[in-house]
């Protein structure tokens, strides 16, 4: 029996959803887990993987699984438990999922387990919604089932970095 790849959906925003799981499992089954993704809607998937970390988790060519699929696949690397080296970079990002969520893509996000690194670019996209830092967390945290992000330092960062990721003067 292959392994079913579990997503949580998060928020509806616009006609589209967006929605956060833990890394695909490697091994027999999976390109099944792509061909499964694709048939519950995921239109994209964000991986927060580094490059060497993806390929010893066995993902090394997910873009490939995703492209077989007819799913979308972006690559933003985090260091695991970290956060963004570039919030410009993070902050594109973050307003491109809102837009394109709303326009109607379904995106799935995923870090090594779908705890840390994830939720933070989650939240990111709520802030975008109309959520606060904090309460994006726990929307998160209701809908994944685990309490999230994984560090204090993850939290503390969207809290700081709210404004600047939505564009906004500082104070």
């Amino acid at each position: 029996m292959a392994f079913e790849p579990q997503i949580y959906i998060v928020e509806r925003i616009g006609s589209g959803f967006l929605a956060i799981m833990a890394r695909p499992v490697p091994g027999e089954w999976i390109d099944e887990q792509f061909s499964q993704l694709s048939e519950m809607g995921i239109d994209r998937i964000v991986s927060l993987l580094e490059p060497e970390e993806a390929r010893e988790l066995g993902l090394g060519s997910e873009s490939e699984l995703c492209a077989t699929h007819g799913i979308q696949f972006l690559s933003f690397p985090i260091g695991d438990r970290g956060v963004p080296s570039s919030i410009h970079d993070f902050r594109e990002l973050s307003s491109m999922l809102y837009e394109t969520t709303a326009g109607g893509i379904n995106t799935v996000i995923h870090c090594r387990a779908g705890i840390g690194r994830a939720s933070l670019m989650v939240a990111s996209v709520l802030l975008f919604a109309g959520f606060e830092p904090d309460d994006a967390f726990n929307h998160i945290t209701k809908a994944r089932g685990v309490s999230v992000p994984d560090t204090e330092e993850q939290q503390a960062w969207l809290r700081e970095s709210r404004n600047e990721i939505l564009g906004l003067s500082p104070g």
